[in-house]
């Protein structure tokens, strides 16, 4: 009895642990359904058009830079040399048509 009780401790331990760790690997994902494909759509068309943007500026495109862009809201990342350019990344993507926002987590390392 005490051996099944201590069994029946150790695999519900187990289960919160991997919750409380992360391990959420028996939790599924649910694709995204609450866009429409002319929304999903519209967001390439926005990544594509700051990723022009940027691959046209000389000192921009020098940088890896992440652009997720979801119901016109975009969210940057990567890492680049200095503040300007940090700022111009950021204003690029603000003053592309369709944008509603942007959540810039852009680092900047100035020993590049």
């Amino acid at each position: 009895m005490r051996f099944l009780i201590l069994l029946i401790a150790i695999l519900s331990f187990s289960g919160c642990t991997a919750m409380l760790l992360g391990n959420n690997s028996s939790v599924e994902v649910a694709p995204d359904t609450t866009r429409t494909p002319t929304e999903v759509n519209s967001d390439s068309a926005i990544s594509g058009q700051i990723r022009q943007q940027y691959s046209d500026d000389a000192e921009i495109s020098n940088f890896t830079l992440g652009i997720r862009t979801a119901s016109g809201r975009v969210t940057l990342t990567g890492t680049v040399g200095s503040y300007g350019i940090r700022d111009r990344v950021v204003d690029i993507a603000q003053n592309t048509h369709g944008v509603v926002s942007v959540d810039s987590r852009v680092v900047v390392n100035t020993n590049l």
